[in-house]
């Protein structure tokens, strides 16, 4: 008793997420004509930056995919005055993390540690940015290790199915390829090709800076200006078109074949198009009910009523351009058939309302009390105002999305479950023994075959 006292005066006393990052504390900048977004912190001696840039993976050209990805990971490699090891040791003295992340639509590079030592920091970013040489010997040495990892993933099942499934249920779509290529596009990295592509985000990218911290960061004004040399100049934001991709009729099975597996990785889901996204809130409510924690209805279905699993999980969201919906989960050999079809029974429920109103109001009061914990770290916050940004919706968006989800009704779950997760419209690949073939044909009749080393 004595412990859920104390628990519940450590939660009511966090300053709320309103009262954390208010609208208030959201200032908009203008550093050498780019935009700045600073989030006012006075709590702590620390500041977080995030650069985001206005493109991605998709600005690869087809003979040098992964390219955008091994440019910002090699950043650190070396520059024409130091080392790999200099410049590893003096980010290490100021304690500061730093790091970038490449997605198909867009790229950042985030730095952070303390605000006494943030220009120093800062100065040795904008270092990297501006004259990194990507020495031959540390190319070398980053192939071998991106080619290793790749290999890796047959004995890592779980990897190989997200990427397979990912390059499957995107087929036709400009995004199924990986961000970080293949293994053939790894052996093309090339120091002239790294440092064309890192002129290009210096130069003709557009950029913005997010920040978060105390008064005094605001100091970084000018490394940004002088040594990042980073101006509003850079004006070009990755669009992106295509058809959108048509839904088959019956789910479509891949079974991905991969030698000695004693168990079966099953992934369920497919490409989202325009318009089948854009309700952020009821999609996160949805995958929330289907496969979002122990009580969700596949996690009682597969795993606590059955033991067909040990674990299952299920997401739908969307980027700028397109979405995605999956269901992730893995099963025994012998016992494929059945987790598939309690997977299709539970779904083809939910799509009828065959479901208890304390489990759907389970769900919303869990999605709705956990959202403000997803800030607490202020880094998390500043990611999501860059994609709000980046998918251009109102930062009201942030604190709207519990009074939404809490007005949601069954009604509207059942609907979106039939529309996104409906079973007629899913890719389901498992990747597994060659043996499951029969099985699969048995069930389902035509299924689609391919070795896992297409993905590699």
């Amino acid at each position: 008793m004595k412990t859920l006292i104390l628990i519940s005066c450590l939660i009511f006393s966090l300053p709320s997420f309103s009262a954390k990052y208010g609208a208030n504390k959201i200032k908009t900048l203008k550093w050498n004509d780019l935009e700045v977004i600073w989030i006012q912190d006075e709590r702590f001696p620390t500041y977080a930056l995030s650069v985001y840039f206005a493109d991605g993976a998709l600005s690869d050209a087809k003979n040098e995919k992964g390219m955008t990805s091994a440019m910002f990971n090699l950043l650190t490699s070396g520059t024409r005055r130091y080392s790999q090891k200099d410049i590893s040791d003096n980010l290490e003295f100021y304690g500061a993390s730093y790091g970038g992340n490449t997605t198909h639509e867009y790229s950042t590079y985030s730095v952070g540690g303390l605000v006494k030592d943030s220009i120093p920091t800062m100065k040795k970013i904008c270092h990297l940015f501006q004259d990194a040489s990507f020495p031959k010997k540390e190319i070398s040495k980053e192939k071998k290790r991106a080619l290793e990892g790749i290999k890796n993933m047959v004995d890592s099942h779980g990897s190989l199915a997200r990427r397979a499934f990912r390059q499957i249920s995107l087929q036709g779509s400009p995004y199924e390829y990986p961000v970080e290529g293949k293994m053939k596009d790894i052996r093309g990295v090339t120091q002239k090709r790294l440092s064309k592509k890192l002129q290009y985000f210096n130069q003709e990218v557009k950029k913005r800076i997010y920040i978060a911290g105390p008064k005094d960061i605001l100091k970084l004004e000018r490394v940004i200006a002088e040594d990042c040399k980073w101006s509003g100049k850079g004006s070009f934001v990755r669009k992106t078109e295509y058809e959108p991709i048509k839904s088959s009729d019956a789910a479509k099975v891949v079974l991905v074949t991969v030698p000695k597996a004693n168990q079966a990785q099953v992934r369920i889901g497919r490409f989202l198009n325009r318009g089948e996204y854009e309700k952020r809130e009821l999609l996160s409510l949805a995958s929330e009910f289907l496969g979002g924690g122990f009580t969700s209805k596949l996690m009682r279905e597969l795993r606590v009523k059955r033991g067909l699993t040990y674990t299952v999980g299920a997401f739908a969201a969307g980027q700028k351009g397109y979405g995605r919906a999956g269901i992730s989960t893995f099963t025994k050999n012998e016992t494929i058939g059945e987790l598939l079809e309690v997977t299709k029974n539970t779904i083809d429920q939910i799509v009828a309302g065959e479901f208890p109103d304390h489990e759907f109001e389970r769900s919303r009061g869990s999605l709705s009390g956990s959202y403000p914990f997803r800030f607490e770290v202020t880094s998390a916050y500043l990611s999501q105002l860059q994609f709000l940004d980046h998918i251009g919706a109102p930062y009201d968006e942030l604190y709207k999305f519990q009074e939404r989800v809490n007005k949601m009704t069954r009604e509207q779950i059942s609907k979106t479950m039939g529309d996104i997760f409906g079973w007629e419209k899913q890719t389901v690949v498992i990747l597994g023994s060659p043996k499951l073939a029969k099985t699969l044909k048995k069930k389902y009749g035509k299924i689609r075959i391919v070795s896992y080393k297409n993905f590699l």
